[in-house]
């Protein structure tokens, strides 16, 4: 009796995490005129180390996030919501990106008494130039999909997680997003799953699907792309959390 009491006390418990854990995510994306945003995040467990923002920096740009911490369950849950944090509080700044990221990485090497880090890509999206200037803190690099279907992986160099070394070398670049075109970034539980044979995802499938989805807004892109993996899982374990952030520019 006793140990069931205890089971369901941490079931509560856990239940309680996991709504906080949404709660950190935005309710609804920004909305503009000339783009439209799409996410999705698809949890391993109750609670994860997956997470994502998109959010106002000032009238004319918004802030892209999306980080996926080292590890599962409620240790991960806990770094998941510091980082988000000392993310959101430097971006809240204004400053560049790669700044944030070298700030927020000082904070985190500062405090961290753990071996955790967090892989980040964060972002600026210029409303007026199309300009996407963006910081990857040994992220998976993003994928753009052309308004023709071609599908691209964005070039990159290697870049650090954050919390590892006080000293960071990052991936800081620049990308013009053509009108008609979707920018889609992920962590990399969306290349890892498994169909039933244990047969990872892979990027190339990745690249195949996305190259499907032209001419659609972000969240369809987002929605599909899940919804794929899904039956392509066909009820296989799920290993890691899943997320996607989508960016769609809107034809004039």
């Amino acid at each position: 009796q006793a140990q069931l009491i205890e089971k369901e006390r941490l079931e509560r418990e856990l239940q309680v995490a996991a709504e906080i854990q949404l709660s950190i995510l935005p309710d609804e994306l920004p909305q503009v005129a000339a783009f439209d945003f799409g996410a999705r995040i698809l949890p391993a467990r109750q609670v994860g180390g997956d997470f994502y923002d998109v959010f106002q920096v000032t009238e004319d740009r918004i802030g892209v996030l999306i980080g996926d911490v080292a590890d599962k369950g409620v240790p991960s849950a806990l770094f998941m919501a510091r980082a988000h944090a000392l993310i959101m509080a430097a971006a809240d700044t204004g400053m560049p990106a790669g700044d944030v990221m070298r700030l927020v990485n000082r904070h985190i090497t500062r405090l961290q008494k753990s071996t955790q880090f967090v892989t980040v890509l964060y972002g600026i999206l210029d409303l007026k130039t199309n300009e996407f200037n963006y910081a990857r803190a040994g992220h998976e690099p993003p994928l753009i999909l052309n308004p023709d279907g071609s599908v691209e992986r964005i070039q990159h160099s290697s870049g650090m997680a954050l919390g590892l070394w006080e000293a960071i070398a990052l991936d800081v670049r620049t990308i013009t997003l053509p009108p008609g075109s979707t920018l889609l970034l992920f962590t990399d539980g969306l290349t890892d799953c498994r169909d039933p044979k244990g047969e990872p995802f892979g990027l190339e499938r990745i690249k195949q699907t996305l190259g499907k989805l032209p001419n659609i807004n972000a969240q369809q892109v987002c929605d599909q792309l899940l919804d794929t993996l899904r039956n392509y899982e066909n009820g296989s374990k799920q290993d890691d959390d899943v997320t996607l952030v989508a960016i769609h520019v809107v034809r004039p």
